[in-house]
């Protein structure tokens, strides 16, 4: 039986489930990538995302050729040309049976399923299976048999759960004699340099070594500074499937004889990070309206938004005169990334704020983020704009001014990302501009919103909704 696997998000050798069954034969796989530059345009797919995705499979086609793989590189287009080129490759190379790893939003969904019957029909086995995930959808459920909608009682099963799914050995592909890695084929896509990340599966391990051996422990206590790097920096690496979330975990087990429990604070928050990304792929999974612009709760898609066009610009130009704000959408617009607390003011801002409807914010950071994940994005846009299932209650509005001050309390990263405020005296730097006035230095932009107003606007508007 000849095989292929078809890669997607899930651009590694470690941990694949897709490729290491399909690496359980005599005579080594082909492998497929499909370039579906329209789709990824319509999906906001950031352009130095497309770089990073490009550079990674460069990097996968070396590792695959090593392991005598080789990986075939086609231009579909759009998802719905996907049935076609794989129908096309697999007679090419007399394909019995495709293997790839499922992919949980609306379209990918729909993608799969045509192509699954268009080869189907052509007498080619398709085996669909959950290598990007901890846990698959459908193994967390409630004592009624339903979905989790609240994410405490969705990680306390998940974690029950995971308890008896990790192998401690993990999942490595058969190899067969190498074969010389041939240059991806030129194909033209949008992008933008993302040299400043390595990419890579052997970058994503480094990268998740030295946060395991020198971060984590800390973790808990400083993943809310964005002047320090106490993250694990891998968000971009999981985006693309550079490494897979069970290496990740695997890496918590040596802190616990009982994992997933009994962990030390810090791996323990970084666990449930890791949740929270699962809880979010298995709403996608459940309820597909949400890969259609809909909020979780019904109520709130009637909320009549402000058209600001011009504070949607300052927003996204990082230049609304609140420097927290505009440090965290500068460092976006500059890097393609933004810590996530960061991420939680600035989305905060934009809705709350300036009353303006969270999917031109959500488009925004797809379109710019490097580690751009729809499930991920959009549940962390519902959360912040308190439209989303187990959102941030609406009444609690972030004041920007006071998110600084405990966040930020020097203005390290403030200074770092708005230069116009590299003078100002740290007891000013949160609100600069009665400083900058008398001092005659003013290159930085006035508010655009006054927050105690603005926050009122917001009550009265989301209690309408709420209560009628």
């Amino acid at each position: 039986m000849k095989k292929a696997i078809w890669f997607r998000s899930d651009l590694r050798t470690l941990d694949n489930e897709a490729l290491y069954l399909a690496c359980q034969s005599e005579s080594a796989p082909e492998a497929i990538f499909l370039v579906c530059e329209d789709t990824w345009q319509r999906h906001h797919w950031a352009p130095v995302k497309q770089d990073f995705l490009w550079r990674t499979l460069e990097v996968l086609n070396e590792n695959l050729s090593a392991l005598g793989i080789k990986l075939h590189i086609k231009n579909a287009g759009r998802f719905s040309n996907a049935g076609g080129a794989l129908r096309e490759f697999c007679k090419e190379h007399s394909i019995d049976k495709l293997y790839f790893n499922a992919e949980y939003a609306l379209d990918e969904k729909n993608r799969d399923r045509a192509v699954t019957a268009v080869l189907e029909n052509d007498g080619v086995e398709v085996s669909q299976h959950h290598g990007n995930l901890l846990i698959k959808p459908g193994m967390v459920k409630n004592q009624q048999g339903e979905y989790y909608k609240k994410f405490t009682p969705f990680n306390k099963r998940w974690r029950a759960v995971l308890a008896n799914e990790i192998d401690v050995t993990p999942l490595k592909p058969n190899s067969f004699p190498n074969i010389n890695a041939e240059p991806l084929p030129n194909i033209s896509l949008k992008t933008e340099d993302s040299s400043h990340y390595p990419a890579g599966e052997d970058a994503a391990l480094s990268k998740l070594g030295q946060f395991v051996g020198h971060s984590l422990e800390t973790y808990k206590s400083g993943r809310d500074s964005p002047d320090q790097r106490h993250t694990s920096e891998l968000s971009a690496y999981l985006a693309v499937g550079a490494i897979s979330p069970v290496t990740a975990a695997r890496a918590l087990q040596q802190f616990s004889p009982e994992f997933p429990y009994g962990l030390p604070e810090g791996p323990d928050t970084w666990l449930t990070e890791l949740a929270w990304r699962e809880f979010y792929q298995h709403l996608m999974d459940f309820e597909p309206r949400l890969s259609k612009g809909e909020s979780f709760q019904r109520e709130t898609d009637s909320i009549q938004w402000r058209d600001d066009e011009e504070g949607f610009k300052a927003w996204c130009e990082g230049k609304t005169g609140y420097p927290i704000v505009d440090a965290g959408m500068r460092q976006l617009k500059e890097t393609g990334w933004m810590h996530n607390r960061l991420r939680m003011i600035t989305a905060n801002f934009l809705v709350k704020d300036l009353l303006i409807d969270w999917r031109k914010g959500e488009a925004f950071f797809m379109q710019h983020l490097i580690d751009g994940s729809f499930p991920a994005n959009n549940g962390g846009w519902q959360w912040s704009a308190s439209v989303g299932t187990d959102a941030v209650p609406y009444f609690r509005v972030f004041n920007p001014v006071k998110q600084s001050e405990k966040f930020d309390p020097q203005g390290i990263y403030i200074r770092k990302w708005v230069k116009e405020l590299e003078n100002v005296p740290d007891k000013h730097i949160h609100w600069p501009h009665d400083w900058l006035d008398k001092s005659q230095q003013n290159k930085y932009c006035p508010p655009i919103v006054e927050h105690k107003a603005a926050r009122e606007r917001f009550l009265a508007t989301f209690k309408q909704v709420k209560h009628g």
